[in-house]
């Protein structure tokens, strides 16, 4: 298996968003033509865990933008925390509606893991635009259906705080390879502990999206990348979610047990696989 590969980095912009200084990173030689990914990360990742998709995809024709979660990565805010599901999907909305004024064909929206239930949340609030196309990696979605009953999804909902909690995912559901496990273990950025109010916000996040229903998935483009096996998500709920809500998307599974692909040894045939997804895209 693979081991970690040193590539160039992403420029670095601060975004001021409802009282946080977000961190956008962008992946971009200034080519012409690119299309455009907007990236968003999962619970405990950020967008330093793409120091090899970045410029992966930037070779296969796809400019790469990841915005740091407030209280995650080099975005400031109180580490792990959320304030509310609205505050998080209006950061994104933000520097997703300045990313597709700048752009010239419509972005593709990417999401992984609790960053596929941030977008499905943002796509039927109407916080994504209707000419963009949606990619979904792992998403987390209906989990909290899956492992909570209605009385405990209200206790979590109505909680709230700054107290916090261990995130219980062990590095090795991520990834088996060393060299990635190396760096996570060593990775300051990493969120191992979220707040009450953050897990109060992925219950809320699921709400917006299961009670919207299909409605607001109608006439889009849906691609989902799965693991053969994840350990950290239960896929059979997130196919459930999605056969209700976007029947039409297209499906591919990548035959690893890690939740991660970008740290498996997969990872080379998920980009080849994303940048020709957004690329199909990028003239809709």
């Amino acid at each position: 298996m693979r081991e970690p590969t040193t590539r160039p980095g992403p420029v670095l912009t601060r975004l001021r968003v409802g009282g946080e200084t977000l961190a956008r990173h962008t992946w971009d030689d200034g080519r012409p033509g690119l299309a455009d990914l907007f990236y968003v990360h999962g619970l405990q990742s950020h967008a330093g865990w793409l120091f090899e998709t970045g410029p992966a995809l930037l070779e296969r024709g796809v400019r790469l933008t990841a915005l740091d979660r407030r209280g995650s990565g080099a975005s400031t805010g109180p580490r792990g925390h959320l304030p509310d599901a609205r505050t998080a999907l209006d950061d994104y909305a933000a520097a997703l509606a300045d990313l597709a004024d700048a752009a010239t064909d419509p972005v593709t929206v990417l999401g992984q893991s609790f960053g596929g239930s941030l977008v499905a949340a943002m796509v039927a609030s109407g916080r994504v635009p209707q000419d963009s196309g949606i990619v979904l990696c792992a998403p987390a979605l209906g989990q909290q259906r899956a492992r909570l009953d209605e009385a405990a999804r209200l206790r979590v909902r109505s909680g709230g705080g700054l107290a916090a909690s261990v995130v219980r995912i062990e590095d090795e559901q991520y990834t088996t390879v060393p060299g990635y496990l190396g760096l996570m273990a060593n990775d300051a950025l990493m969120v191992r502990s979220v707040t009450d109010s953050f897990r109060a916000a992925m219950v809320e996040t699921e709400d917006l999206y299961t009670d919207a229903g299909p409605a607001p998935w109608a006439d889009r483009e849906v691609w989902v990348a799965y693991p053969d096996q994840d350990s950290i998500i239960d896929l059979r709920a997130t196919e459930a979610v999605l056969a209700d809500l976007a029947p039409q998307a297209v499906s591919r599974h990548f035959p690893v047990a890690s939740h991660y692909l970008e740290f498996t040894d997969v990872q080379e045939q998920y980009w080849d696989w994303l940048a020709a997804v957004v690329r199909s895209g990028a003239g809709r």
